[in-house]
């Protein structure tokens, strides 16, 4: 099952992407992304669900999520409130639910209990991601801070 959902997830990306950036641009509760581009607002999200379709292919808890924490510093650098890019990685959740649903006609097993293991596992790795990218964002900002407090002193 994680094999056909990996699968599926590769095959839809561009669809995946396309939708989220529709959700985020309607959420009135991100107003950040109204002065970035479209390859700014996309930034490192199609590389998000790369590492998304890795992690559900192996077992272990060890795929590097380089991408989120990227996506937190790029965020901050552009000027988005903490509360907005929270807000971003909720709809890419959201997102990629509605996508499995929508297409899990085409995943040949039906079996219940694998496909629940396989939507767990994708809530763990959204969590971790958005863990990931909160505390880079967070880093970023406090890397700021330090070297404006250093400068004035």
């Amino acid at each position: 099952m994680p094999e056909e959902i990996s699968r599926l997830l590769a095959s839809g990306r561009e669809t995946i992407v396309r939708n989220w950036t529709e959700k985020v641009t309607a959420d009135r509760r991100i107003n950040s992304d109204e002065r970035l581009s479209y390859i700014q607002l996309v930034d490192h999200v199609p590389q998000i669900v790369d590492e998304l379709r890795r992690a559900l292919l192996f077992e272990t808890g060890g795929t590097m999520l380089a991408e989120g924490a990227e996506h937190g510093r790029q965020r901050w650098h552009q000027g988005y409130e903490l509360k907005e890019v929270v807000r971003e990685l909720t709809l890419l959740r959201a997102t990629l639910m509605e996508f499995l649903d929508t297409y899990s006609g085409a995943l040949g097993t039906r079996n219940p209990d694998r496909l629940l293991r396989s939507y767990q596992k994708i809530n763990w790795f959204m969590d971790d991601e958005i863990y990931r990218t909160v505390e880079a964002y967070l880093e970023a900002h406090r890397a700021h801070a330090a070297s404006d407090g250093n400068g004035s002193h």
